[in-house]
């Protein structure tokens, strides 16, 4: 009996999850129309991911930077008795390599040809 209460209790957590993918599904459906436009879908998401994850690096370098000032604010007013010197350092260098990662990856996409490909006008290949 406790099991049909809560069935009842949840019908409209439910409900509301068939009417969302329901809702999905149909723009989906009218979306998409062949392999070729899923798989190009996909390629952008994953691309989206990568941007998110940058970013978030980003981020958390620029936290760690501030941790590793706040460390080193510390090791000064204690005069390193109780706080080393070298963990706000450790904490600066991982914020500064975090806050480098974007730059890095973009040089290492322009130098390894992350553009597209074309054939130019005289038949050549061009990027």
């Amino acid at each position: 009996m406790k099991k049909i209460l809560n069935r009842v209790r949840d019908l409209n957590y439910t409900l509301a999850a068939a009417v969302t993918v329901a809702a999905m599904s149909g723009e989906q459906a009218l979306a998409v129309e062949d392999i070729g436009g899923t798989a190009k879908n996909i390629a952008s998401q994953i691309g989206e991911v990568g941007k998110m994850t940058v970013a978030g690096m980003f981020l958390v370098g620029v936290i760690a930077v501030g941790a590793g000032l706040a460390k080193l604010r510390q090791a000064a007013e204690t005069q390193g008795q109780q706080v080393k010197y070298s963990e706000g350092m450790w904490r600066i260098g991982i914020g500064a390599a975090l806050i480098a990662i974007p730059t890095f990856s973009g040089m290492l996409v322009a130098s390894w040809g992350g553009g597209s490909i074309t054939m130019t006008d005289r038949g050549g290949i061009g990027f």
